[in-house]
């Protein structure tokens, strides 16, 4: 819980307070100059004179709201007060329209939605959310807001006439970051180095809540003191996350934990949306029974983000995943490297249906699955088939992966490079080193293999081929200069592949 000024606050998602009153601030604070919503199940009624506002995916309502910006210096935050919630999210969209009359507004005529400027999710009701819409605001003058949801249930929100009237905080109150967050016996304390605010409580509810107060600043960083950091059964639910930064005091000094049997998915860093997100530092383990989508760190629409110098000694299915394959996802631009990873029951690392990004300098060690695979959507995927492409795999070290030690699916201008790769096949029989390959029909193509050491060096080998091209779908595959594919089971290389190319 939060203390600011005597009062007690509860703040959960997006700098959220529970005794109805904003949190201080210098910065001066404008009220809303119009407001409504309106509401497809009724499109002819106007709700200008509710002391409330609504918001919903199904039926669609949508709340707008209009102020007066005056001394726009750069950045603003928006706040609202939320009177019921559900289980999903506010989003909060530009209006390009500044003339809609509150009192006239319907569902028919109202204004056109803009672009998405940001949103918050995990809100709580009889709490204040707040939301960064510096990049809603272009100058002085009047601005207008689209408030809506992804989630199926209303959700209500006060309007100017009720006594949590929305704010507009020109400028933005100053970013807490960074956050520090200790262990205090069994229970956890998150703490702004730069203005005071406090929580206590369980580490879902102090990390959650500190990364909303950084989101709804522009970003930041939340530092993780050394020691043991438990969420028992709990994790990480983070949705649309912008510019935060997770960092430990270093590995095996930092240590992020769960363990869960749950019949979902339980990863201690669970995104939905991770846009120039940064984990370091730090060891994290999953456990729990196998489940093949439960994972140590998912990335789900990860976009620009970097995990670095961090090392997973469990997991309930993958290390990391970066996933890109449903509808309006991407995920490209990722960094992961200098990582250590074992003892998952998947793989160590899949992008999935996920372009352009990098593992580099990574040791991997007794995977259940592949060391590495890149991997294309499945056929019933929203975005079905998707490749992941033009990726670089380089200078990783994967002893004893259960599968492939390096796999590619149905990917093209994939690059495997300097990576020495030992033992593969370590629980799936008739496994290999790199494996290129198609499934579901979808080519393989212009993959580059370069400079890597795939071999055995058991007494017993399991690992089939250093290097296996698996089919005709797989085409013009360069195989470089530098590779060594000597003492594996069956022999060096098969190739099965269309027109591969031998420099």
């Amino acid at each position: 819980m939060r203390v600011l000024n005597g009062s007690l606050l509860a703040f959960i998602a997006s700098a959220v307070v529970s005794s109805g009153a904003p949190v201080a601030s210098a910065a001066p604070t404008v009220n809303p100059v119009a407001d409504t919503f309106v509401d497809e199940t009724t499109p002819g009624s106007n709700y200008g004179r509710k002391i409330y506002t609504k918001v919903d995916a199904s039926p669609d309502v949508t709340t707008f709201v209009r102020f007066s910006v005056s001394g726009f210096t750069g950045t603003a935050q928006l706040r609202v007060f939320v009177e019921s919630a559900n289980s999903r999210d506010i989003q909060v969209f530009s209006v390009p329209s500044t003339t809609w009359d509150e009192a006239t507004t319907t569902y028919q005529n109202a204004p056109a939605v803009g672009s998405l400027i940001t949103s918050a999710s995990g809100l709580k009701s009889g709490t204040w959310a707040a939301f960064n819409v510096s990049g809603g605001i272009t100058g002085d003058g009047l601005v207008s807001f689209a408030l809506k949801t992804s989630g199926s249930t209303s959700m209500k929100l006060t309007s100017r006439e009720g006594t949590n009237r929305p704010q507009l905080l020109v400028p933005a109150p100053a970013s807490p970051s960074p956050y520090l967050v200790t262990r205090v016996g069994s229970s956890y304390h998150a703490l702004s180095q730069t203005n005071g605010t406090t929580y206590d409580g369980s580490l879902k509810f102090v990390g959650e809540s500190a990364v909303a107060d950084l989101e709804s600043a522009g970003g930041g960083t939340v530092t993780f003191g050394a020691g043991d950091f438990d969420f028992g059964t709990e994790f990480f639910k983070l949705a649309s996350v912008h510019d935060i930064v997770f960092e430990g005091q270093g590995i095996d000094v930092t240590t992020l934990r769960n363990s869960t049997s749950a019949s979902a998915d339980t990863e201690p860093f669970d995104f939905s949306g991770a846009t120039r997100v940064t984990i370091r530092d730090m060891t994290i383990s999953a456990g729990g029974p196998a489940r093949s989508t439960s994972d140590a760190i998912d990335m789900d629409r990860g976009n620009d983000s970097v995990i670095e110098r961090v090392k997973i000694i469990a997991s309930r299915g993958r290390g990391i995943v970066f996933d890109g394959k449903n509808t309006g996802w991407t995920s490209q631009g990722n960094t992961v490297r200098d990582c250590v990873i074992s003892a998952t029951v998947g793989d160590g690392i899949e992008l999935l249906a996920s372009t352009n990004n990098t593992i580099q300098g990574c040791t991997i060690t007794n995977v259940g699955g592949h060391g590495i695979q890149i991997n294309k959507s499945s056929t019933v995927a929203d975005q079905p088939n998707k490749k992941a492409s033009d990726n670089l795999v380089a200078a990783n070290t994967i002893d004893q992966a259960g599968q492939d030690g390096i796999n590619v699916t149905s990917g093209d201008r994939n690059t495997i490079r300097d990576n020495v790769i030992t033992n593969s096949s370590d629980d799936t029989s008739g496994r290999d080193g790199i494996r290129i390959t198609s499934t579901d029909s979808v080519t393989c193509n212009d993959t580059v293999v370069s400079g890597n050491t795939a071999t055995d060096n058991q007494a017993v080998k399991t690992q089939r081929y250093g290097l296996d091209i698996t089919s005709s779908l797989c085409n013009r595959t360069v195989v470089g200069p530098g590779n060594n594919f000597a003492g594996n089971r069956t022999a060096a290389l098969r190739n099965l592949g269309t027109g591969t190319i031998f420099a």
